[in-house]
């Protein structure tokens, strides 16, 4: 079976195993985890400079091997602020297209993949994700403003659910599967 039949089976049991999360310090101490795991991996981290969080950014992760993340109350110097629920939920979005990065090649090959291999799975992993249809459809009609169709849009779509249902140590852990 293929490295991403595995996560797709993971993946699709991980809400019924962790239908919850924990207190707000084990929330905080998950994304400590995940930030580390990011790091470790070899993978830069900018954090709150004007220069890559314009007005309206979160975060983007380039498949150069390279991450930003723009905190809610950040003011521009690059330092870090305290963290919120949307921080955390950037944190995990960009974590994923890490490990998309990952999937295929190697970091920095420029080259990403979706995790789930059909369209028919991925569809159903959105459905479960805890979106509605109409959330689903409002980042689609984000997205395809900015110029973004078709297999980058389920890019998109994929790290959207992931970051929305899936806790940060898993995400973590995947990163040290797929990507160490």
């Amino acid at each position: 079976m293929r490295l991403r039949n595995l996560f797709c089976a993971g993946i699709l049991l991980m809400p019924a195993l962790f239908p919850t999360m924990a207190t707000a310090n084990t929330i905080a101490e998950q994304h400590r985890y995940l930030a580390r795991t990011i790091l470790s991996i070899g993978i830069p981290v900018t954090m709150n400079r004007n220069h890559h969080c314009p007005p309206g950014e979160s975060g983007s992760y380039f498949p150069a091997g390279f991450m930003v993340i723009c905190q809610d109350h950040h003011t521009g110097n690059g330092k870090e602020v305290q963290w919120t629920a949307n921080d955390y939920d950037t944190l995990r979005h960009e974590a994923h297209h890490l490990l998309q990065d990952c999937a295929t090649g190697s970091i920095g090959d420029r080259k990403m993949s979706l995790m789930f291999n059909t369209k028919e799975e991925l569809l159903g992993f959105l459905s479960r994700s805890g979106y509605s249809q109409e959330q689903l459809q409002s980042i689609v009609n984000h997205y395809q403003k900015q110029g973004v169709d078709g297999y980058n849009l389920l890019m998109e779509l994929e790290a959207f659910a992931v970051a929305k249902s899936i806790p940060a140590n898993m995400i973590a852990d995947k990163l040290k599967e797929y990507c160490q």
